[in-house]
């Protein structure tokens, strides 16, 4: 998992989401190349001295190998960003683009981490406001959940600090970065993954 936690001149809280995949679209499409070149050669070696069926097993292998790495590549782009300010909670999903927005009013919303039965070690966290529930980093395993759940718990809900962001500057300053510049919402796109 990948998250970043930044505060901009107004006040308002940024916290981005993201799944620890480290290979690239590039790195996926190097590997899956260069793995083919071999695979190929290695099965038309083979073919030339008479072992034909070992061509098409290589080819449903290199197909599937294709498919897992694009999955995998689709997946990487997963994004939750969640803006928090004095005023609104808002939370952003989507895989490359803002695919689904919520907006939410931090005083009347909780944060709730809760154990799932019949799961060993797994947890859900939710923001719950008026009767409804949306959930939170669930490509995150249970001690990054943990650590979300505490520092949003921090900045929402009737018990975070008085509602107020900035009168928490000593939280805030434990998450900034130095060479990170302001966040504002885009409606466009999500969050950078953090390197």
């Amino acid at each position: 998992m990948s998250t970043r936690s930044t505060i901009d001149s107004e006040q308002q809280r940024c916290f981005v989401l993201a799944p620890n995949m480290a290979p690239d679209w590039r790195q996926n499409v190097r590997f899956f190349a260069v793995t083919s070149v071999v695979v190929l050669g290695i099965a038309l070696a083979f073919t030339w001295h008479g072992f034909w069926p070992i061509l098409p097993f290589a080819g449903l292998e290199l197909m599937a190998l294709g498919a897992a790495l694009y999955v995998s590549a689709r997946r990487s782009l997963d994004r939750e960003v969640i803006y928090i300010s004095d005023s609104r909670i808002c939370v952003e999903k989507g895989r490359g683009r803002v695919q689904r927005r919520w907006e939410m009013q931090p005083a009347w919303t909780e944060v709730v981490l809760r154990q799932l039965p019949r799961r060993w070690e797994h947890t859900q966290l939710v923001l719950r406001t008026r009767g409804t529930e949306l959930e939170l980093g669930s490509f995150l395993d249970a001690d990054e959940r943990k650590s979300l759940a505490r520092e949003l718990g921090r900045c929402v809900g009737p018990m975070g600090g008085g509602g107020s962001i900035s009168s928490r500057p000593a939280a805030a300053e434990v998450f900034r970065e130095a060479d990170e510049s302001p966040v504002t919402p885009d409606k466009t796109r999500l969050g950078d993954r953090a390197s």
